[in-house]
């Protein structure tokens, strides 16, 4: 009895110590501090700049059939991890424009007016945002070129050939500008923005451009941005992915278009200098035969492209890797 009782004072004085029917074994706390969520910092630059960036292409007394090289280079000076690069054209039109400078005055040409001193028959002073509207030409080549009654070489160019191209060809350069775009893409697959610029001067050399090849990447022409300048205008195209902290270059190309007189187009469509001396031509130099002297006279069209100006926006935009 006498151990009985003192059982039950045992375990009465265990259950008020707080210990129970459960024994604590080992413990171990640890605590996790500052944490923290930032958001990133997305920054894309051009040519090293934010905006306002300024004008990436500007070129005067451009030519048919000469290619101009533009290199424009962009910089993720952002944190994130990266991002998807666009490009896109917008803003694009035309402008039936041009002067001629000389001593100071800009002059056009109306096939009328008294030259003065040494300026030549037919060329005025310009008066406010001249040429713009009827009668009023850059040149003489561009007012034969558009409404004829004058001379291109040898060969007289009648108000009713079929080849002119009308008063005020204010929207043919933005049709006939050739654009390409390429980018540095690294490896042989896949979309990762690279930089060929291997010295680091900031331009990429003809010898850098070749090595990039050699060293085993490519570089990616856009096809949505190669056309021309008046077809492009349209949604942002992705140029590539650009990795956080590194450059690349983005090579635009520009070509003005040759125009041909329609006689140098057989049934077929197909031009004398590809189908071959059998095709459509003119005597343009009356030496008796057609040959590519007389080619590169049809090419007086391109007459009517004399002095205008297209003028476009170019949109770069970086989108952060999500």
């Amino acid at each position: 009895m006498r151990n009985m009782l003192l059982s039950v004072v045992v375990i009465s004085v265990m259950i008020a110590g707080g210990l129970g029917g459960t024994f604590a074994g080992f413990v171990d706390t640890e605590v996790s501090e500052d944490n923290f969520f930032k958001a990133g910092i997305s920054d894309l630059l051009v040519n090293g700049k934010n905006d306002p960036i300024g004008a990436k292409i500007q070129y005067d007394h451009g030519a048919p059939c000469k290619s101009i090289d533009f290199w424009i280079d962009l910089y993720n000076w952002g944190d994130c991890q990266g991002g998807m690069v666009y490009m896109h054209f917008k803003g694009v039109d035309s402008l039936e424009y041009g002067t001629k400078p000389h001593l100071g005055l800009e002059y056009v040409y109306d096939a009328v007016a008294s030259g003065v001193g040494d300026v030549p028959d037919g060329y005025r002073v310009a008066v406010g945002a001249e040429p713009a509207g009827a009668d009023v030409w850059s040149s003489e080549p561009e007012k034969i070129a558009e409404v004829g009654e004058g001379y291109i070489a040898e060969y007289w160019i009648a108000v009713d050939d079929p080849s002119l191209l009308g008063e005020d060809y204010a929207s043919g350069i933005a049709d006939h500008l050739d654009v390409n775009v390429m980018v540095p893409i690294k490896g042989a697959i896949g979309d990762i923005l690279g930089n060929p610029d291997a010295d680091g001067d900031g331009e990429v050399s003809d010898a850098e451009e070749a090595a990039w090849v050699t060293n085993g990447n490519r570089w990616a022409p856009i096809a949505s941005l190669s056309d021309k300048l008046a077809l492009i205008e349209c949604e942002k195209n992705p140029l590539g992915f650009l990795n956080t902290q590194e450059k690349t270059f983005v090579h635009v190309d520009l070509h003005l278009q040759q125009l041909y007189a329609e006689e140098w187009y057989g049934d077929a469509g197909i031009r004398w200098d590809v189908a071959g001396s059998n095709a459509p031509g003119v005597d343009y130099d009356l030496d008796g035969d057609i040959d590519k002297d007389d080619f590169q006279k049809g090419c007086w069209p391109s007459n009517a492209l004399q002095g205008d100006i297209a003028y476009w926006d170019m949109l770069f935009e970086l989108i952060a890797d999500p």
